[in-house]
């Protein structure tokens, strides 16, 4: 019964070594898309973030410049809306 076996085996071997490899290979490339399509969207987020960053800080920069420029600004109330 054993011998039956490792024939069976032997028979199919080549089979099941290219059913794993077809499935390694297939397994990569949905693997590589996915990081991709991941990289791509972390991408699209991070400028976004930057976006809003540079936002707060050039409305921070105009304040401070009013402040340098004009005097009679209430000095407390500016600098308690940054």
């Amino acid at each position: 019964m054993f011998e039956l076996f490792l024939i069976i085996m032997i028979f199919l071997s080549p089979f099941l070594l290219l059913v794993l490899i077809k499935n390694y290979f297939t397994y990569k490339t949905t693997t590589k898309e996915k990081s991709l399509l991941l990289q791509d969207k972390n991408q699209k987020n991070t400028v976004v973030m930057l976006q809003r960053k540079l936002d707060v800080l050039v409305e921070r920069v105009i304040v401070l410049e009013e402040l340098a420029i004009n005097k009679n600004i209430d000095l407390s109330q500016k600098i308690a809306q940054l």
